[in-house]
């Protein structure tokens, strides 16, 4: 039986009134139950490569089918394509395809295959890509794609990285693209944009529908043709305004031919309010260098975090070997998010030992790790004069902390002795701490003993090491379970994750698509859909 996940297809007949979607609704079986078939209405295969994921959704409407099975048809493509089967659909002959769906309870996608071109394959051809799905107890219905080899491609410009905006400022945005294909978008155009947390759009445009969580964004239609070798970009900026507590973001879009294939992310449902301003509108513009693909940029706040070292003692008896926990404390008002990012952007500590200690809890690789913390100081080795510790939180939220706990010998007795744990802010990522005399706290010493005490042996390289962090009641880490964040290594383990670092998503472009809007290309298999 096929596993199936709900995807934008599935709810984008009701959001798409313009014909973006060839849908055929046959008169209602007797028994009251109707399949919908949701098809898009264009597929346009590049010349060379590979083209997008076929979308393709289908509803039960009045009741549940059962035995649902829907045959797919790309046979008028012969010696023009061939095709790659994806999911749990199976061959049943040259560009043909049957998803055996079995029982069906409102609405559903599917992910039947994606078309390479042949060297036989040249811009303008075209050719159909039919369906046709069956039910026990509803009635047959078929659907149509139109196939255009070549057609047109959106390639996005990038958003130039913004730097100084005030806490709780405004900044604007103006996405651009290019059709670097070989026809024009002559249906017109869709634009998405999203955004990292923090900032919030304003909804100023009616032909503009936005979402109810500021990171998800917006989309808009345009009506306005799109010749091959045009670029527009839209009449008036995106508004955005930061939160106060806000210090790094990014934001994006992507724009692609209206009746073609949309990003896997894009659900029209995930957008509820409409603008009510004037729309949103296009201008031309001198198509160029600067559209490569990429609609992505990165911004900066002036809001600063005050980071506050964590210090402890070592206490004991010489010879003994005690545990003590460092790392730093984010004191606010600025809010360190790089859960789109990797998490030692937050930056790094430095521990010193006081002297007549040694650092011995130094774990051996893959002696921790998941579902434990990672050891997340370098070197890794005992005794070493200083250990750098990433802070390794994608959600440095204010009154968050990051902690690692040491073991450490008391080797004799030295008066005075005092290391230190001193907060180190990353040069690109800057907190910008404005508060130098908590950066730095001490390591203090309580040994009691002969200072000329023999120490006992050198502990075990496995010995206990590890990372906690003390997260904000209101919200979320990486590693997050039950309220509290795990710093250390565990930022590599949490629910959220960590996005990709900019430059690294930058490279990940491709198609005029960020990686977290790609168009699937996972061969998405049983067990593996929502």
């Amino acid at each position: 039986m096929l596993t199936i996940r709900r995807t934008w297809r599935t709810a984008a007949a009701a959001a798409f009134a313009t014909a973006a979607f060839a849908v055929a609704i046959p008169a209602a079986h007797a028994a009251g139950t109707t399949l919908v078939l949701d098809a898009q209405e264009n597929y346009y295969l590049p010349t060379t490569g590979e083209g997008p994921n076929l979308g393709l959704g289908i509803t039960a409407s009045g009741g549940d089918a059962h035995d649902v099975s829907v045959v797919v048809d790309a046979s008028s493509l012969a010696g023009k394509a061939t095709m790659v089967v994806t999911g749990d659909c199976v061959s049943t002959g040259t560009l043909k395809v049957r998803c055996d769906v079995g029982p069906l309870s409102g609405k559903e996608s599917i992910d039947p295959f994606f078309l390479k071109p042949t060297s036989a394959a040249k811009a303008g051809d075209t050719g159909a890509i039919t369906y046709t799905a069956t039910a026990s107890d509803a009635t047959t219905v078929t659907g149509k794609t139109d196939v255009l080899v070549g057609g047109p491609k959106l390639v996005s410009r990038s958003y130039p990285a913004l730097k100084g905006i005030a806490p709780g400022g405004v900044f604007e945005r103006t996405p651009a693209f290019a059709n670097t294909g070989t026809a024009p978008a002559d249906k017109g155009v869709m634009l998405m944009v999203q955004d990292s947390e923090g900032v919030s759009l304003a909804r100023d445009h009616s032909n503009c529908h936005y979402s109810e969580r500021p990171d998800v964004g917006a989309w808009c239609r345009f009506d306005t043709p799109v010749a091959a070798g045009a670029a527009y970009e839209t009449d008036v900026p995106l508004r955005y305004t930061a939160s106060k507590d806000t210090m790094y973001g990014y934001n994006t879009y992507i724009a692609w031919p209206a009746g073609g294939t949309a990003p896997d992310s894009f659900d029209p449902s995930d957008f509820p309010a409409t603008g009510t301003g004037a729309p949103l509108g296009l201008k031309s513009v001198a198509s160029g260098s600067g559209f490569t693909g990429s609609g992505y940029g990165t911004f900066a706040t002036t809001q600063h975090a005050d980071y506050q070292a964590l210090g402890d003692t070592v206490e004991g008896k010489v010879g003994k070997t005690v545990s003590i926990t460092l790392g730093v404390r984010n004191n606010g008002p600025g809010w360190m998010n790089f859960r789109w990012m990797d998490a030692e952007n937050s930056g790094t500590f430095v521990v010193t030992p006081p002297a007549g200690t040694t650092i011995t809890g130094i774990p051996a690789p893959g002696e921790q790790g998941d579902p434990g913390p990672l050891w997340n100081c370098t070197p890794r080795k005992a005794g070493a004069k200083s250990y750098t510790c990433d802070i390794s939180s994608t959600d440095f939220k204010p009154g968050d902390s990051v902690t690692q706990e040491f073991t450490v010998r008391i080797d004799r007795v030295v008066p005075g002795a005092r290391g230190s744990v001193r907060a180190v802010e990353n040069a690109e990522y800057p907190n910008r701490d404005d508060d130098a005399s908590n950066d730095t706290a001490a390591i203090t010493v309580k040994a009691t003993g002969s200072a000329t005490s023999s120490p006992s042996p050198t502990a075990s390289a496995s010995s206990s090491a590890t990372a906690t962090a003390t997260a904000s009641p209101s919200g979320s880490g990486a590693g997050t379970s039950g309220g509290t964040t795990t710093g250390g290594g565990l930022a590599a383990t949490g629910a959220d994750g960590v996005l990709l670092r900019a430059g690294i998503a930058a490279l990940l472009v491709t198609g005029g698509t960020l990686v977290f809007l790609a168009a699937r290309r996972s061969r998405l298999s049983a067990g593996k859909r929502m």
